[in-house]
């Protein structure tokens, strides 16, 4: 059961691609068209107050600035999200962070003879202040693919080796774990129309001992000019957290997009 996220993107990936090239780019965000040497920063924000029976506040931001250069492309992303709550303190009620995340990830990828053709390095780190780790950071590399694009959709994966290190807070009774890992991502993008667009990413990283999957499901509508609105659910499943932690987070989320340039 724990490599069933990881067959289900390799499987899918080697029956669509048969016949055809198995190395093309996949990024983990998303991404305009760009023409060689073009910069682009896109930003999201949102912010969610509620008061009365329940009063707390959430605020999440995200950050991706990606560049395609002649024989280089990169992509990195920072993305945070802060919650706060009242709640009951030693019968006072006091206001306090209940969910605190900073990720950061980095992809370079190198085109081989074919623009689309390219091998990857990718890195990220995560510091989840609620999850039961102090940090957990990963480096993979290996080949990417673009199984199709056109003005209407696109569809590409990615997979390799790497290695993985989560370092458990002090008073988490588990151990810290590393060692190398498999990789395996892919992204599917259909353009309703002009103006809508609807994103599918699922990336799973595993081992003999756990497995951890990030999936996010977004559909974004242009409002005006350079500013968006996007609906997202975003589910990460991390099998290595501790007992008294759910393995499974979701999060809801209503954002405005704006692109810098």
């Amino acid at each position: 059961m724990k490599w069933l996220p990881l067959l289900f993107v390799l499987l899918t990936a080697n029956n669509c691609f048969a016949g055809q090239n198995i190395m093309h780019s996949l990024y983990l965000a998303d991404r305009p068209d760009l023409d060689d040497d073009e910069l682009s920063m896109i930003g999201e924000f949102g912010f969610l107050v509620a008061s009365g029976n329940t009063n707390a506040s959430t605020t999440t931001a995200k950050i991706n600035t990606s560049q395609e250069l002649t024989s280089w492309s990169y992509q990195i992303i920072g993305s945070a999200l802060y919650k706060q709550s009242q709640q009951e303190i030693e019968g006072e009620e006091e206001d306090l962070a209940s969910a605190q995340r900073l990720f950061l990830s980095g992809q370079f990828d190198h085109k081989l003879t074919e623009p689309d053709d390219r091998l990857f390095i990718y890195c990220e780190y995560e510091n989840n202040r609620f999850s039961g780790f102090r940090y957990q950071a990963a480096l993979a590399a290996g080949w990417t693919s673009r199984l199709w694009h056109d003005k209407q959709s696109e569809f590409k994966y990615s997979v390799g080796p790497g290695y993985a290190i989560s370092e458990v807070e002090k008073h988490n009774t588990e151990e810290d774990t590393k060692g190398l890992i498999v990789r395996a991502a892919m992204e599917f993008k259909q353009k309703f129309s002009s103006n809508a667009t609807f994103r599918q990413f699922i990336s799973t990283e595993a081992d003999q001992e756990y497995y951890k999957t990030k999936s996010e499901t977004s559909l974004s509508t242009k409002l005006t000019g350079a500013l968006a609105m996007k609906l997202s659910l975003i589910m990460n499943h991390d099998t290595s957290v501790g007992p008294d932690i759910e393995e499974l987070d979701t999060e809801a989320a209503v954002t405005l997009v704006y692109q810098f340039f």
